[in-house]
C-alpha cells in the first residue's frame, strides 16, 4: 500500500504563483461568463414575458427578474474591486442550456398550459446552473482570499436556492395538480 502522507510530486514555488495566476484569471472570465448569463436571462425575459398567462408565475418570474438584477449589481461591484471592465463573455454552457430550453418551450408553442409548465422546468434548470455557477465561484473567490467578492456569491446562490425552494417548486406541482390528470401532490 502506498504511504499516502508522502508527497508524490514537489511542486516549485513559481508553478503555484504561476498557478494562483491562472486561477485568478479564470476567476475573472467565469464572472465574465456569469454576466453574460444574466444579460442573457434579462434579454429572454422580456421576449416571453407578455406570453406568461398565469398571473402567479409572471408574478414569480418578475420577482426572480429583480432579483436578476440583484446579481448583476453584484457583479459589477466584484469587477470594480478587483478593477476589471464590467463586460460579459460568451458561455457555451449557458447557451447550450438556453438553446435546449427555447426548443423546448417551442414544443408548446400553441399549448399555454403545457408551454408555462416547460417555462417553470426551463427556469429551474437555469437557476441550478446559476447556483452551481455562483457556489463555485464563492468557494473559489475564499481560496483566492477575495472575501468580500466571496460573500457577494454566496448571496446570489442563495438567492437562486430560494427562489427554487420557495416559488418554482411550489407552482410547478400546483401547475402539475391542476393541469394533469392524476397527479396529486
Amino acid at each position: 500500500m502506498k504511504n499516502l502522507d508522502k508527497n508524490i510530486h514537489t511542486t516549485p514555488k513559481d508553478t503555484i504563483t504561476n498557478s494562483k495566476s491562472v486561477l485568478e484569471d479564470f476567476f475573472i472570465h467565469s464572472l465574465q461568463e456569469m454576466y453574460f448569463a444574466e444579460c442573457k436571462i434579462s434579454k429572454e425575459f422580456s421576449l416571453i414575458e407578455g406570453q406568461i398567462i398565469s398571473e402567479n408565475l409572471k408574478k414569480i418570474l418578475e420577482n426572480h427578474y429583480s432579483i436578476l438584477l440583484k446579481h448583476k449589481i453584484r457583479l459589477e461591484k466584484i469587477f470594480r474591486l478587483k478593477d476589471e471592465s464590467i463586460e460579459g463573455k460568451n458561455c457555451e454552457t449557458f447557451n447550450a442550456l438556453l438553446s435546449e430550453g427555447k426548443k423546448q418551450l417551442a414544443m408548446f408553442a400553441d399549448d399555454p398550459v403545457n408551454w408555462e409548465i416547460a417555462l417553470i422546468l426551463v427556469s429551474q434548470k437555469l437557476a441550478h446552473y446559476k447556483i452551481a455557477s455562483y457556489g463555485g465561484l464563492a468557494h473559489l473567490a475564499i481560496k483566492l482570499n477575495y472575501y468580500k467578492a466571496a460573500t457577494l456569491l454566496a448571496v446570489s446562490a442563495q438567492e437562486e436556492e430560494e427562489f427554487i425552494a420557495n416559488h418554482l417548486n411550489r407552482i410547478f406541482d400546483a401547475f402539475l395538480a391542476s393541469h394533469v390528470e392524476g397527479y396529486k401532490n
